[in-house]
């Protein structure tokens, strides 16, 4: 394919991709939150310029910290059964315009409680919704389950608990989400052992807003993917324990450099990552408050570090590879992947 097909946004968008690190309520298409907000009767911009500037991060925003705020909108949205579907459905419509062939969206349904939804309630509505969805659309969509970092770390240990209730109707990991640089890895330790306790895999942001030890002692406890990972940059002690563990990175360009995660394009370790053997992948975090697509963001990776058809091919495997699924369905993908690049159009 690499020496047919131009590298072009017609293209990349055609060729089967897997995202492994993609947050529901970062991600949600602006027709969905209008939909969802006549549910519930609350008031939006009528104009999508406007709507979008506000659950939108420009790329100059100063943290992680301010970065989150793009959420509150949309969160307050996602109370009721109804929206919670609608949330799960569109998420799956949203994967299937962008050529993806397997997604796995993570969200922390305690955040969807605030009206009066148990953990369990909103975890079952998500989910119909993206069942509902993969029926529709053909993308198969599983779920992480996210607890908070800034939550009481029993609350935390529960969503876990109930989380992996739902294993066997597509919640197929845990993780982590929120304000790492407050709450470090180290003060989760009851509830990552809760995590751990269920059978589920466990992905952990790490090395994002805090530093490279994170990502280290989130390797110890157990976690086998870290999302971002970026501050492992330059420690190669933290790198070869990575690697030595098998541990997939979940790479997120365009949001790293909003929430200063890396000061500039300069700054991503993807060469470094690669160079080092490190099982990397590339994901859009969130959609919506970032702006992007996948499709978006190997366009921008060809344009800044060369990235051509061979490494798309390599990290669509390593996330097929990291994937929480049963290996007769990473088969299935590894298939599909490699018809499309031996099989130019």
């Amino acid at each position: 394919m690499s020496q047919v097909v131009p590298f072009t946004p017609t293209a990349v968008r055609r060729f089967p991709k897997v995202e492994l690190h993609c947050h529901l309520d970062g991600s949600l298409s602006l027709p969905a939150l209008r939909q969802m907000a006549a549910v519930s009767g609350a008031s939006l911009p009528t104009d999508d310029t406007a709507l979008r500037k506000l659950v939108t991060a420009p790329i100059e925003t100063v943290s992680l910290i301010d970065y989150l705020k793009r959420f509150q909108i949309v969160t307050d949205l996602m109370q009721t059964p109804e929206q919670l579907e609608i949330a799960g459905y569109d998420m799956v419509q949203t994967a299937a315009k962008d050529g993806l062939i397997y997604l796995e969206t993570r969200f922390a349904p305690a955040i969807f409680t605030d009206q009066g939804l148990t953990v369990s309630e909103a975890l079952s509505h998500v989910l119909t919704g993206l069942h509902h969805g993969t029926q529709d659309f053909g993308v198969p969509v599983n779920a992480i389950v996210c607890a908070m970092r800034d939550r009481p770390v029993t609350e935390c240990a529960d969503v876990f608990t109930t989380a992996a209730q739902f294993a066997d109707q597509g919640v197929v990991g845990l993780d982590f989400a929120g304000d790492e640089f407050n709450h470090p890895t180290h003060d989760l330790l009851p509830a990552i052992e809760a995590a751990l306790a269920t059978g589920l895999p466990l992905t952990l942001h790490a090395g994002e807003a805090g530093p490279a030890s994170n990502v280290a002692e989130a390797l110890t406890l157990g976690a086998s993917r870290i999302g971002h990972g970026v501050h492992m940059s330059g420690h190669p002690q933290i790198i070869t324990q990575a690697k030595a563990q098998g541990a997939t990175i979940e790479l997120c360009l365009t949001s790293n450099l909003q929430t200063k995660a890396i000061t500039g394009y300069a700054d991503f370790p993807l060469s470094e990552f690669l160079s080092a053997g490190l099982p990397v992948t590339i994901n859009t975090d969130d959609r919506t408050v970032s702006n992007v697509d996948l499709t978006g963001e190997f366009l921008t990776l060809h344009t800044h570090y060369g990235l051509d058809w061979s490494l798309l091919e390599q990290v669509t495997l390593n996330a097929i590879d990291g994937a929480f699924v049963p290996e007769e369905d990473k088969t299935a993908l590894r298939n599909q992947v490699r018809a499309a690049t031996n099989q130019p159009s």
